[in-house]
């Protein structure tokens, strides 16, 4: 008798549930069927301008590597505790430099060493010297 009443509940549920909450005051919203003209879809998928879709000139590959390079070594101090010691830090910008290895030549060398001494002062300012800077390159 009870399996009875659960299968009849069952099919009551899945084959007539909007009738039933109907009985209750919740009726169910039927989605209007409007015609989209095509003008209007047209609309949506032609460009104002040619030029849009042409490649763009590529950036200075260093220059672009080098902004790479700053904001993962800003994002790092950003989040390192002030007290951390000087050789941590240094250690951690060394290991992020070594992920970009066209940065770590000879011509790249002064414009990487701004980068990193403007960081390091931004953050901890006049607490590094030139010489932690060169262990930064070795």
């Amino acid at each position: 008798m009870f399996a009875l009443i659960c299968y009849y509940v069952y099919v009551a549920y899945k084959y007539f549930s909007w009738e039933i909450l109907a009985v209750i005051g919740i009726k169910r919203i039927d989605e209007k069927n409007e015609a989209v003209p095509v003008a209007e879809i047209k609309k949506q998928f032609t460009s104002g301008n040619h030029a849009d879709f042409l490649p763009k000139e590529l950036l200075n590959e260093v220059k672009g590597i080098l902004q790479l390079f700053w904001d993962e070594v800003n994002a790092y101090l950003a989040e390192i505790r002030a007290q951390a010691p000087k050789e941590e830090i240094c250690f951690a910008v060394k290991v992020i430099l070594e992920k970009y290895p066209v940065l770590i030549t000879a011509e790249n060398k002064i414009e990487v060493e701004t980068t990193i001494s403007g960081l390091l002062n931004q953050y901890f300012p006049e607490r590094f010297t030139v010489a932690d800077m060169q262990t930064i390159w070795h």
